[in-house]
């Protein structure tokens, strides 16, 4: 079925075989992702009206013709996992295993100094995980969710943060502070 309102402008037209192979690939893809960027392209290579295929993908314009973009010039599999290869497996899995044991051995107060530690040091955060695998394996994630996954796949789970005020005064003063008012 090609669309053929606003045809005439557009440039990119699909081949009857493009189409299919757009289609198959979207009945073998589980990546939602992946999926959207098959249909975007296939819907706007048959002549939907952008703001329609728009409506479809829930994405921009320009991720559309971006896509559209990345398919002329890598085919099918350029609508794949858009990862750079950057954050991929860059830890062994022997290095993965011992990182499972450091973490649940170790609490990050007894490997790192509080100067570098942004938590409290009871708990694994993101940033200290950040810390101990540059220092432990030499190996730095593009991406802060690199490390999340990291941790998730090491048996930690989300939790959320304590909200500490940093104005709040010791225990100490508050002691003071009671006697004081018990003292009226």
């Amino acid at each position: 079925m090609i669309y053929n309102s606003g045809m005439a402008n557009r440039q990119f037209q699909l081949s009857e075989n493009e189409i299919t192979q757009l289609q198959q690939r979207e009945t073998q893809t589980r990546d939602v992702r992946e999926m959207k960027r098959l249909q975007g392209v296939r819907l706007y290579g048959t002549g939907l009206p952008i703001t329609q295929v728009m409506a479809v993908t829930g994405n921009g314009e320009s991720t559309i013709r971006e896509w559209v973009q990345k398919y002329q010039t890598g085919g099918v599999a350029a609508l794949g996992w858009q990862g750079n290869g950057q954050n991929a497996s860059k830890l062994t899995v022997g290095q993965r295993t011992d990182l499972v044991e450091r973490l649940h051995h170790y609490r990050p107060d007894e490997v790192l100094s509080p100067a570098v530690r942004l938590s409290q040091g009871r708990f694994w955060t993101v940033s200290d995980l950040q810390l101990v695998v540059e220092q432990w394996y030499g190996v730095v994630y593009q991406d802060a969710g690199s490390y999340r996954h990291l941790l998730h796949r090491c048996g930690f789970s989300y939790q959320r943060a304590e909200r500490v005020y940093k104005s709040r005064p010791s225990a100490a003063d508050l002691a003071d502070f009671e006697a004081k008012l018990e003292k009226k």
